[in-house]
């Protein structure tokens, strides 16, 4: 795969952004992806530029010009150079994320973003971006295939102008940098690691440390960073002015050595920051064994959260939050080595490999590779044989799965019901009929390889598959599903018919139906109630029969009984057996096809004007299918 990051500024420019691209595109290029980086020829503050073409670690970097300020550097250079992507990946909401997404009919990219925060760590030109937000980025987004939410902040933000085609993917570290470099002994020491800029209110940690210090005199404090809009004497300054001065050492410009020496002689990892896109830097002490002392922001409580590792404390009042802090920290020191030990383990969650992983599969979701988003709903683009293997490969791993064929009448249904269009989303789905052909290749230029209906792919499932089942069948009425079972076995010998039932009961019978499928010992459970029905009853009740597969079938048993006629093997192969099902049955099918279908497209058409090629869904956080 050809993948083009879009950032404004990198190597060698050192910060979080440049280093979650960094490490990304090095993950990538180990993947065996050919990866470049489109960014700026120079670092903002410098007037020095840099080369215009580079190599750093097998990826490929490529500089442009660019003009005005470094909130909104204009760079009209960067189309250039993303022509030949598979995928262009722009970081950041800025000039580059809007020029790309109004430029997308000239270059025809197959546009994903990274959120990182947006732009509102920093105050400047607050009202103008509280309008910005809504509207021009708001329309930017309709042009990106996929959107990534790098923390829950993030997503919580975003959400509210992009409801579709929204992914959480939490930013990755390289866990590897500081394995273990914390002091292995409890130690009243504190390292705040991080860039000298005001939103990281090094003031307000100077302040809440002088309050920790005159309770503990013992504390001392390390401030490790490269200068921005503060420098380091500015720093000093701070704790000078708080008294503290000997119980506070500034490392400026420090390198990773430097870093992984300071960390060894401290405990805790600290950040008084008012804004944080995710907190890269925390996890980096994590990783390194130290416990995260961070200020009460959304981003840090969602990391002691999920990690249960650190406290948060309002670090805008210092002297509450020292208090707080002495009361918690002899817990830790008693159970040092515990803690560490648990530090590190939480820590593992955001190594490289994992997210690269999470970015691959939201790429090909994009493309169309191995699933295909139609309206919120992954359906499977495989072959007859991939998708035999596919479930044979789930049956042989013991990972039990719900399977669902989705037709134009099926995804209308999910548009309309949230429970049915959960169902879906928690399924594998294969692909049934010329609607969702047609969706295909209007989202992603390409009709699907196979179409995988129900009615076809069942037998040949049965035929081709390497087990032995044992199945029941559930649906349709009273005597179908048995001739359904004899005609089945005719098809594929191999297995056995343990059992049916037919589809017309009430609730109350239930709990006697499941016991009889878990008396059966099946293996597979054919399901045969019309949509959403049958995936709704699946989703509910598959858990409590004990299968390995559970199906819907639509009206598979109906044919294999005779009571429905297939259409000609002529009609089949061109793809109107719908017309010849609608004739038999006019007067329950004429809606679904000559209304139902147009009615498909157009929310197929909505799609494609707003943009998502993938499903709402967090794709590093759970499998496609329960």
């Amino acid at each position: 795969m050809k993948i083009v990051h879009v950032v404004r500024q990198f190597h060698p420019s050192v910060g979080g952004l440049e280093d979650v691209v960094c490490e990304l595109a090095r993950s990538q290029v180990a993947g065996g992806h050919h990866t470049r980086v489109v960014t700026l020829n120079r670092i903002f503050g410098n007037k020095e530029l840099l080369p215009a073409r580079d190599v750093l670690d097998g990826i490929e970097v490529v500089r442009v010009p660019f003009r005005g300020s470094a909130r909104y550097p204009l760079a009209f250079g960067a189309i250039r150079h993303i022509g030949d992507a598979d995928i262009v990946h722009v970081h950041g909401i800025d000039f580059l994320f809007d020029y790309l997404a109004w430029t997308a009919p000239i270059h025809r990219s197959r546009l994903v973003a990274s959120t990182h925060g947006g732009f509102f760590h920093t105050p400047y030109a607050s009202a103008i971006k509280r309008i910005y937000f809504p509207t021009v980025t708001r329309a930017s987004l309709s042009r990106y295939a996929g959107v990534v939410a790098v923390s829950a902040a993030d997503e919580e933000m975003f959400r509210t102008i992009r409801s579709k085609g929204l992914s959480l993917i939490e930013n990755g570290v390289d866990i590897e940098r500081y394995a273990g470099a914390g002091s292995v002994t409890p130690r009243m020491a504190m390292v705040a690691i991080g860039r000298f800029s005001t939103n990281k209110r090094l003031d307000r940690l100077i302040e809440f440390f002088a309050a920790l210090h005159q309770r503990h005199s013992a504390w001392r404090l390390k401030i490790a960073g490269r200068p921005a809009d503060l420098t380091a004497e500015d720093v000093i300054s701070l704790a000078r002015a708080a008294g503290i001065q000997d119980a506070v050492e500034v490392i400026v410009s420090p390198t990773k050595e430097d870093i992984r020496n300071v960390m060894g002689d401290c405990s805790i990892i600290v950040s008084a920051s008012e804004y944080e896109g995710f907190g890269l830097t925390a996890v980096e002490g994590l990783s390194a064994g130290l416990m995260p002392v961070l200020n009460d922001i959304s981003p840090f409580r969602k990391l002691i959260e999920k990690t249960g590792v650190g406290v948060v404390l309002d670090l805008s009042d210092p002297n509450h939050s020292a208090v707080e802090f002495s009361r918690w920290w002899p817990k830790i020191e008693r159970d040092y080595s515990v803690y560490r030990e648990a530090a590190i383990a939480s820590a593992a969650e955001y190594a490289w490999h994992r997210v690269g992983g999470a970015y691959e599969e939201l790429y090909r979701s994009v493309l169309g590779i191995s699933v295909r988003s139609i309206l919120d709903v992954p359906v499977g683009a495989m072959t007859a044989p991939e998708a035999v293997q596919l479930l044979d490969h789930r049956v042989q791993n013991d990972e039990a799965a719900k399977v669902f064929f989705a037709n134009a009448h099926t995804l209308n249904h999910a548009i309309r019901d949230k429970g049915a269009r959960q169902a879906l989303q928690r399924a594998i789905v294969f692909n049934d009929g010329v609607g969702v052909d047609l969706a295909s290749r209007l989202l992603f230029g390409r009709r699907f390889p196979d179409n995988l209906n129900g009615t076809d792919f069942i037998p040949t499932y049965l035929k081709k598959t390497r087990h032995r089942y044992r199945i029941f069948l559930l649906g349709s009425r009273p005597g179908v599903a048995e001739r359904a079972a004899a005609r089945l076995s005719e098809i594929a010998p191999q297995h056995v018919m343990a059992g049916c039932h037919h589809g017309y009961f009430d609730a109350a019978m239930t709990d006697e139906i499941l016991e009889r499928i878990r008396g059966s010992r099946s293996d597979i459970l054919l399901v045969a109630m019309g949509n959403p029905q049958q995936e709704l009853w699946l989703t509910e009740n598959i858990a409590k029969t004990g299968c390995k597969l559970g199906i819907g079938v639509g009206a598979l048993f109906d044919f294999l009984a005779g009571e429905v006629p297939r259409a000609p093997e002529w009609m089949r192969k061109a793809r109107l057996e719908w017309a010849y099902r609608m004739f038999q049955e006019p007067g329950r099918l004429w809606q679904r096809y000559l209304v139902g279908v147009p009615v498909f497209l157009v929310h197929v058409g909505k799609q494609w004007i707003a943009g998502p090629r993938v499903v709402n869904t967090r794709p590093h956080a759970a499998k496609a299918a329960e």
